[in-house]
């Protein structure tokens, strides 16, 4: 599965040790531009600039910039650079779906067409295929550490695993 995702599911995965899981389950991880300044350029000593350009190195990781600079600025004036870059780009490239957590920019990801995942879908589809992680673990750190997750969702995801 072919995916482009935004800054907030690199930076989850990786403050939870989990980034390999995106090679894992998608293969191929496209990001935009504004993404990479987010994730690495300013994000020296974070685990996600040196996953980030780790996976780069390896191929697996490949930085795309979107072509289409009017839907990028209209998208702009609702959405973060690398939300609004990662969504375009996500279209000209289709993509099989869009990794972002961001409630606005998956409303505006919907209204383009595109699949959305976040970063609590990557970990249920890592679980569902085998690959060991522990899902409430992982959401529980990650909400300690600030991650927003609506209390419905997480109960949600709960009920899922339990089946």
């Amino acid at each position: 599965m072919r995916v482009a995702s935004n800054s907030s599911p690199l930076i989850w995965l990786s403050q939870t040790g989990h980034f390999d899981l995106l090679r894992e389950v998608f293969g191929t991880i496209l990001i935009a531009p504004a993404v990479w300044a987010e994730t690495v350029d300013r994000a020296a000593g974070y685990p996600n600039a040196t996953n980030v350009m780790a996976a780069r190195a390896a191929e697996w990781l490949q930085v795309i910039t979107p072509t289409d600079l009017e839907k990028i600025a209209v998208l702009r004036a609702q959405l973060h650079a690398g939300e609004a870059e990662t969504l375009v780009m996500a279209a000209e490239q289709r993509v099989d779906a869009v990794l972002v957590d961001d409630l606005q920019a998956r409303h505006f990801a919907t209204a383009m067409g595109l699949r959305v995942i976040g970063t609590a879908g990557v970990l249920l589809l890592a679980h569902a295929r085998g690959i060991t992680v522990d899902v409430k673990a992982t959401l529980d750190h990650m909400r300690r550490l600030g991650f927003r997750l609506r209390e419905q969702v997480y109960q949600d995801i709960l009920k899922r695993l339990a089946q």
